[in-house]
Order: structure tokens, then sequence, then C-alpha cells
């Protein structure tokens, strides 16, 4: 693994090129939809930085940004610098569970740590502390109410948002799997318990529009990560929706050692709480909708959330834009030319057009 002292390269880099190289997920011709948290990482860095972004590969010798999802296992290849970012316990999450390797740093490869979602993604991306880490926690999701406050009205008592691996197919409606019996809302719950895709079609108004979706909700429990981190930012009673466990509320340690899904450890980590509440329901057995909605009632409270600090690790110069009341994000010039859909042979030609823009800039230092 490699430590360089040209932190300042990427923001040299962006403000060179005018826009920022960022790595995500976004749709491509073959998966024509986005997931809706992970588009959001291209809205947050244009937002908090008041830069355009530039979308490159994870594979690849550009500098680059990563910022929202759990992805930095993915990057490989040149200068990454990671920004609130998450990442999987493995090289290889989604190899069978004998082949399956623990995540190190990728050879040919300079990591910078500016901040993590949390301390565990710290702890992998760091290398068990031998990078040097800003020690800055949380989801630049966290940061999304400061831009996008326009009022919703609250019309359900309950949304349940359903990770990709509950369904059964990529559409925008909900199909989930007929095995989950978990999430079947019999008639006396129909308009009051509200089922949430995060399948999004592709347009930053339509991401937006999934937000305000969960933010139609009194109440929210999710599988999904950023189900969570959008009522928790908006200060909308909410639930980790679990599957293992005794049955019912439970309160679990945030320590990988509890073996619950890693992701949600690191986000509740990355607020310093040692524990966390959730409501653990098996995936083939009915959910009692009722004891849900006293269990979040009961449960929840507020977390608070220093915006600052991610806002200063930010490793480009942040300059947050100032959204004028009554404009909906969707129709900012810097993010109404954002897309969040692109061809293989367009985001390689961007990063090689960053990597030469880089290695030009390096030398020149």
């Amino acid at each position: 693994m490699n430590v360089t002292h040209d932190w300042d390269l990427l923001d040299r880099l962006a403000r060179d090129q005018g826009a920022i190289p960022l790595g995500w997920a976004g749709a491509t011709a073959t998966a024509p939809y986005v997931n809706f948290g992970d588009a959001l990482s291209p809205v947050m860095v244009a937002l908090c930085s008041g830069m355009a972004v530039a979308r490159v590969p994870f594979g690849s010798t550009a500098p680059r940004l990563a910022a929202v999802g759990t992805i930095g296992h993915g990057f490989a290849g040149g200068s990454v610098w990671f920004w609130g970012t998450g990442t999987s316990l493995y090289r290889n999450p989604f190899a069978p569970a004998e082949e399956k390797l623990l995540y190190e740093t990728p050879a040919n490869t300079t990591i910078h740590v500016a901040a993590t979602r949390g301390p565990i993604s710290e702890r992998i991306l760091s290398g068990h502390g031998a990078l040097p880490s800003s020690g800055v926690h949380g989801d630049p999701v966290w940061l999304l109410p400061r831009f996008h406050h326009r009022p919703v009205a609250q019309t359900w008592d309950l949304g349940v948002i359903l990770h990709l691996s509950d369904l059964t197919d990529r559409d925008f409606e909900v199909h989930f799997n007929p095995l989950h019996e978990r999430y079947i809302v019999p008639p006396e719950f129909q308009g009051r318990v509200k089922l949430i895709n995060t399948v999004t079609p592709v347009s930053v108004r339509a991401v937006m529009d999934k937000v305000d979706e969960i933010r139609s909700c009194r109440r929210i429990v999710s599988t999904s990560l950023h189900g969570l981190v959008i009522p928790e930012s908006y200060g909308i009673p909410c639930l980790y929706f679990g599957v293992r466990g005794k049955e019912g509320f439970t309160v679990s340690a945030t320590e990988l050692e509890t073996g619950l899904d890693p992701r949600i450890l690191d986000l509740y980590g990355g607020l310093g709480l040692a524990e966390f509440p959730s409501y653990v329901q098996p995936r083939r057995r009915r959910t009692d909708w009722a004891a849900v909605m006293r269990a979040v009632d009961a449960a929840w409270e507020p977390r608070g959330f220093d915006g600052e600090r991610l806002l200063e690790a930010l490793p480009v110069a942040a300059d947050p834009v100032t959204v004028p009341a009554g404009v909906h994000l969707a129709d900012l010039p810097l993010l109404r030319g954002l897309s969040l859909g692109h061809g293989t042979e367009e985001v390689m030609d961007t990063a090689k057009r960053y990597a030469i823009a880089g290695r030009a800039l390096a030398r020149g230092r």
C-alpha cells in the first residue's frame, strides 16, 4: 500500500478540469436504473463542493474521489480519496462464502482516508492503522437536509424500505420475494403501511422523489442502509428491520462480533453509538405491523451529527451550494446537467483524460 504527501492533487485536478472525478455506482446500458443511495453520491459531492462531477470507473489510474455507498473495496489503481465511504469486509463480497478474501489495499493503489462512514470502514480502508486517517465519520447523505428541505406531507403511518436482495427484479414497483412473508401487508393495514423500493429511474428528480417518498412516512423500518440515513437525518423515527436474532424489538452492540450487517454497525458506530435499536422479523414469518409501529415510537430518539467536521474533511475545497427558496434541487444549474447513467466507453475516456491531467499536475508541482 502506498502513502503520498500530494494530498491536494485531487483539488488541483478538479479545478484544472472543471469537475471532480468521482467513482460511483451509476446506471449503465444493461442496468437502466439506479439504487437511490448510490445515486446520491454525485448529488452530495456536487452540493457540498459547488463543483460539477465527472464519472470515472472504480478501477483506474486516474486520481478520483469515492463518497457515498459501500464501495470502498471496489477501488483499485491510481490514487483514491475516500470521503464518507463505506466498504465491505471482503475484496470480493459476492463470491461464494468459501472463496471470499478479506479486503487488503490493492497493489499500485494510493489511499487517502479523508472520512469514512464509520469506524469499521475506517479500520479496513486504513489498513488497520497502517495509513493515516482523519478519524472523521459520517455518510455524506446526512448533509442532505441542508439543501433539500421543502415541506412533504406525511400520509403513511409506516414506510418499509426493502434492500435489493429482497426483490425479485429491478422494476420500479415493489416485487418482493414471495418467500419473504414478512413484507405481506394485510387488508387492515392497506393505506397505512407502504413498501418502498430503492430501485429508481435514472434522473436527479427521480432520486429526490424517492427521498420525498420516504419523508412522506411518519415512521420507517428499513433493511436498506440509506433507507435509514434519510429518516435519521430528517428526524423521522426509524429502526433497522433485521432478520437475525430474537424476534421483536432488540438492542445490539455496534461491534462486528454481533454478526449483524456490517453496514448498519458501521453507520451507527459512526455516530459514536455503542449500541442501536432494531426490530427483528424473520423473512418467512408475517409481521405484526402494529407491534412494529409501537416499537419505533418507544425506541427511537434523535441522533446528533456534526456535519461541519464532515464538510471540512472533503478533500476538495468545500463551497456548499445555496438553494433558493422554492427551487427544486433537480432544477439547480449544477445538477440539471448531471447524468446518472453512462456508457462504458464514455466513463473510460473520462478516466484516461483525468489520468493524463493528473500525471501532468503531479510532475509540475
